[in-house]
């Protein structure tokens, strides 16, 4: 018994030295440590907005209710025509289609038939038979034949783009004036009876006249207020105060003329510039400035504080902004400001949007500011009132 455990104790100690070699010969491996790892950041990728662009302005918009034919009457100007068929007159040159069997398709006299056609799929609208002869221009259609002989017609029987009786006076007698202009024109230095004041059939020494200019005819007028931009305060020119009419006596420095019309007595230092209506445009066609422009109204020549349809306005805007003859420009008042109750904010205010007033056309155009007719006013237009393209 005592053998048996003594071999037993044995076999357990040579278990346990076994383990403690082989425990002693395994190479021991170095400690390390386990690091979470980071979850993968997302790609950032940076993606360009791809705005829808806003679909094209429209231009040529017809009259829901247009018509298919429109016989020209006596006292139609163009304008006029053109809202028959448009929303908007001054696109008329877009959608006219010149007659190539007429040497002038501008001139448009009453009696003449206009008809829409379609040019290419396109709505245009054309002159299809003269009223004066009863031809009809387009082909295949019947042509009225009348005996040979000579016909003559003046170029002032044919419709005008605009009423002229409203700016005819404008442009015989010019309103406003450039500065530089006024710095250069002939002025009245004496008369010949020494007065200070002089009236029809005096004669009057004059300064700086060039006789070469027109035809011997000159007006009288006197600077009157200045027009400022309202913007930045700068003088673009002067109205001009008409005062009378004078025709040559004699060339030279001084110059002699006798007045032949007065309107009020002419002063020492009253300008002078010779009559010149050869750059009266009569049939210039209404159509948009080229570029988006802005400007403000100046001066009303025809009223006080207000004008209506068919009366004259000064803008800011001139040859060097690229503003022309027959240029249309939008007229705008300024939105009011109101103070909006419902916000937190006390006394806190909101522009209210700007709103159409008007039309105007311009009829003449100078460096610095242009001299505009009032074709549609929706509101009276008044000084300070904004112009822009339509």
């Amino acid at each position: 018994m005592y053998k048996h455990n003594k071999q037993l104790l044995l076999h357990g100690l040579f278990i346990i030295a076994s383990l403690l070699f082989l425990n002693g010969c395994t190479t021991t491996n170095e400690p390390y440590v386990v690091l979470e790892e980071e979850a993968p950041q997302p790609e950032v990728i940076t993606v360009k907005a791809k705005a829808t662009p806003p679909p094209p302005r429209e231009t040529v918009v017809y009259e829901p209710e247009h018509p298919q034919t429109y016989i020209v009457q006596k006292g139609d100007t163009l304008w006029d025509i053109s809202s028959h068929f448009l929303r908007d007159p001054w696109y008329w040159p877009e959608i006219w289609y010149k007659n190539p069997q007429v040497e002038n398709p501008h001139l448009i006299f009453p009696g003449d038939e206009l008809a829409i056609i379609y040019v290419g799929g396109q709505k245009r609208i054309q002159l299809s038979r003269r009223g004066e002869t009863g031809k009809t221009l387009a082909s295949g259609m019947k042509v009225v034949k009348l005996s040979p002989r000579i016909r003559a017609q003046s170029i002032d029987a044919s419709i005008p783009s605009i009423p002229i009786e409203s700016i005819r006076q404008l442009l015989e007698k010019p309103l406003i004036i450039d500065e530089d202009k006024l710095a250069e024109s002939a002025y009245v230095l004496d008369s010949r009876d020494n007065h200070l004041a002089n009236a029809i059939n005096d004669t009057l020494y004059v300064r700086k006249l060039d006789t070469k200019k027109g035809n011997g005819r000159y007006q009288i007028f006197r600077p009157n207020k200045p027009l400022v931009d309202l913007a930045t305060g700068e003088v673009l020119g002067y109205e001009a105060l008409y005062v009378a009419e004078a025709k040559l006596e004699r060339g030279g420095d001084p110059a002699s003329v006798r007045v032949t019309s007065s309107a009020r007595e002419i002063l020492r230092d009253d300008r002078i510039l010779p009559i010149d209506n050869s750059n009266i445009e009569r049939d210039f066609f209404p159509r948009a400035p080229k570029h988006d422009v802005q400007g403000r109204v100046i001066s009303l020549l025809d009223g006080i504080s207000q004008l209506g349809q068919y009366q004259t306005v000064v803008i800011n805007l001139g040859l060097r902004d690229d503003i022309k003859t027959g240029n249309v420009l939008q007229v705008d008042h300024d939105g009011k400001v109101v103070i909006d109750r419902n916000e937190e904010k006390a006394n806190f205010k909101v522009k209210l949007p700007d709103e159409r007033s008007g039309i105007i056309m311009i009829v003449r155009s100078y460096d610095k500011m242009s001299v505009g007719l009032i074709m549609e006013a929706n509101t009276p237009i008044k000084m300070g009132n904004k112009v822009r393209t339509p």
